[in-house]
């Protein structure tokens, strides 16, 4: 009796722990035992140092990365920073309108490709960048991109706009110094799947695709140091913003950022 009632308190006990692991991987600000670092390449949550996984080369645009992730709410405000925390602290409403502006500095080393994909709440991948999915991108919007030059995504003009499907959403941006195959296929690969998959099907393939994009390596942190103002029209409106530096990008890191689609 007393082996059986053992064997029931452990299985129960392997059954919390394991829900509590997948919280801390995938739900990175809701972790029951503790708080998964999202930005900071260099420490952890105690301070301790976070090693670089081997093969991270920080070469091609360290420190010389800028980008902005932007939204407003109607035809009337102003485009506001979401992206800062990288965790899911932000909220942005169904129809409203969010654009992605970035520019490779002239500092940078040879090419930069950029990558950006977006995970939407109903657990289906895009990409963003480049934009030739979508018919009114802008047509510049291609790799490599060039050194100095402000690339809007989707347009100058124009913005993505959120659908009525509520949850979480996720902006994966990558910069490499070379075409990356791989991380091309496995889009391309998840992209033909996901129509046919069960909505429980892609949420295994969406925390897959996450844990991949954890271990490309360190993360690099988004910060407001750059003077240099954007200026923009869209829907007869002027708008600027100040481009934020990804501090510490690597060769082929990723910059993750969440929130919350209400």
């Amino acid at each position: 009796m007393k082996e059986i009632i053992l064997a029931v308190i452990v299985g129960l006990f392997l059954t919390i722990a394991g829900l509590f692991l997948e919280k801390c991987y995938f739900e990175e600000n809701s972790c029951p035992i503790g708080s998964v670092q999202t930005d900071s390449a260099s420490t952890g949550e105690t301070g301790n140092p976070v090693s670089e996984p081997r093969g991270v080369k920080p070469t091609l645009a360290s420190d010389t990365f800028n980008i902005s992730y932007r939204y407003r709410s109607g035809d009337q405000s102003e485009f506001q920073d979401f992206g800062k925390s990288g965790l899911l602290k932000e909220t942005l409403h169904t129809d409203d309108y969010y654009k992605i502006i970035f520019k490779a500095s002239r500092k940078s080393q040879g090419e930069s490709y950029v990558y950006i994909f977006q995970i939407d709440s109903s657990d289906k991948i895009f990409r963003r960048f480049p934009t030739t999915d979508f018919a009114e991108a802008d047509k510049k919007n291609v790799n490599p991109v060039k050194k100095g030059n402000k690339y809007f995504v989707p347009a100058k003009n124009l913005s993505f706009q959120l659908d009525s499907t509520t949850g979480r959403e996720t902006i994966y941006t990558i910069v490499t110094s070379k075409p990356d195959k791989d991380l091309e296929d496995k889009y391309e690969s998840m992209l033909a799947q996901q129509d046919n998959m069960t909505r429980k099907q892609r949420k295994a393939a969406r925390k897959e695709w996450h844990k991949d994009m954890k271990k490309r390596g360190p993360r690099p942190k988004l910060v407001q140091d750059t003077q240099e103002t954007i200026r923009w029209k869209e829907q007869e409106q002027e708008f600027t913003t100040k481009l934020d530096r990804l501090k510490k990008m690597c060769d082929g890191c990723v910059h993750i950022v969440n929130f919350k689609h209400e």
